[in-house]
């Protein structure tokens, strides 16, 4: 064999050793690209997930406060039993429940530690809710203020 065709035979060898290793880099490369993508998807739900849920919650503090005059507006109303004051107090569950605060629900419940706080366990029921010392709510489902309540101890009344 001639040295110009080993020649040939070699660089054509080389060639398509080089072809391979440049197709391997390709598929790598391809491999990243999609990685690389998938994670740019990911964390831009992530980022508009949080952002919507900052909007969402934002005002949480500000439904605490008002929760807590509503509380004393119905304070004053069962003593006063003043018409004005119940339509006010109607006006703030509507308020609240156009920004989707829900009123835990516990009378004569199940107690639910992650939705109610006991105060006091008292004769009743075992685990059911005899008394709600304070009111709880929701907001978009998350627990905004937890109900207060007196839990039965199972022993009965007499």
């Amino acid at each position: 064999m001639s040295s110009s065709k080993k020649n040939t035979t070699k660089n054509q060898k080389q060639i398509n050793f080089e072809i391979k290793e440049l197709k391997q880099q390709l598929v790598d490369l391809e491999e990243k690209l999609k990685r690389t993508l998938a994670d740019y998807q990911n964390q831009s739900r992530r980022y508009q997930s949080r952002q919507l849920e900052i909007v969402l919650f934002a005002n949480q503090k500000l439904l605490d406060k008002f929760l807590s005059l509503l509380d004393s507006l119905e304070l004053a109303q069962s003593h006063l039993q003043d018409k004005g004051l119940t339509l006010i107090i109607d006006q703030f569950y509507q308020i609240l429940t156009s920004e989707e605060v829900k009123s835990i629900k516990t009378n004569k419940q199940l107690f639910n530690p992650e939705t109610m706080d006991c105060t006091a366990v008292v004769k009743g029921d075992k685990n059911i809710v005899i008394t709600t010392v304070s009111p709880g709510y929701t907001h978009h489902d998350r627990v905004l203020r937890p109900a207060k309540v007196e839990v039965g101890s199972g022993k009965t009344i007499k």
